[in-house]
């Protein structure tokens, strides 16, 4: 015997996806750009770095780096032609990229890639370094292990930025000078 019921039954079921695939398509167009609610919800996360770096204020060329992760290194990297490079740094992480070119002194960026767990959205971090070449008179030696920079998330600030303060007292030391840039 056939059931005259099944059919009914089918269409039901096809009418209840229909109706749930709607509402889906209607909660994502609520939440258009946002991908996740919470930062465990996915994996991958990541810092994206743009960087650009200059020699004596002009363009650097290629840059040699190399890229370390809890100071351990992961490999080696060049700037394209220009001195521009782009870096995926893995949130909740700690980096170390030095920066060298011959002739000039090199700088090392530590970068903190911690975040609020509540925080989902950040901007990309923008750095801009200006090698220089050594200044031996008033150098003092003690200073050249340590990073250029110390860049974390800046709560107050929405974003990654290097501490003016260390930036300040470090380059100070490396150039022997009062004013210092970074």
């Amino acid at each position: 015997m056939i059931s005259t019921r099944a059919p009914h039954v089918l269409l039901a079921a096809i009418a209840m996806i229909g109706l749930s695939t709607v509402a889906l398509a209607q909660g994502k167009s609520k939440n258009r750009g946002k991908l996740v609610d919470q930062r465990d919800q996915a994996e991958g996360w990541y810092l994206p770095v743009h960087g650009h770096v200059m020699a004596d204020g002009d363009k650097a060329g290629e840059v040699d780096m190399v890229l370390y992760k809890d100071n351990v290194e992961l490999g080696k990297l060049k700037s394209d032609k220009s001195g521009r490079f782009e870096l995926e740094l893995d949130i909740d992480q700690f980096y170390t990229v030095r920066l060298i070119k011959e002739g000039y002194q090199e700088k090392m960026l530590y970068i903190d890639t911690s975040l609020p767990k509540d925080l989902v959205k950040y901007p990309d971090y923008e750095c801009y370094v200006n090698l220089q070449k050594p200044n031996a008179q008033g150098v003092d030696p003690f200073y050249t292990d340590f990073p250029s920079a110390i860049v974390k998330w800046e709560e107050a600030q929405g974003g990654f930025y290097h501490s003016e303060h260390y930036l300040s007292h470090i380059q100070t030391r490396l150039a022997g000078i009062a004013s210092a840039t970074f």
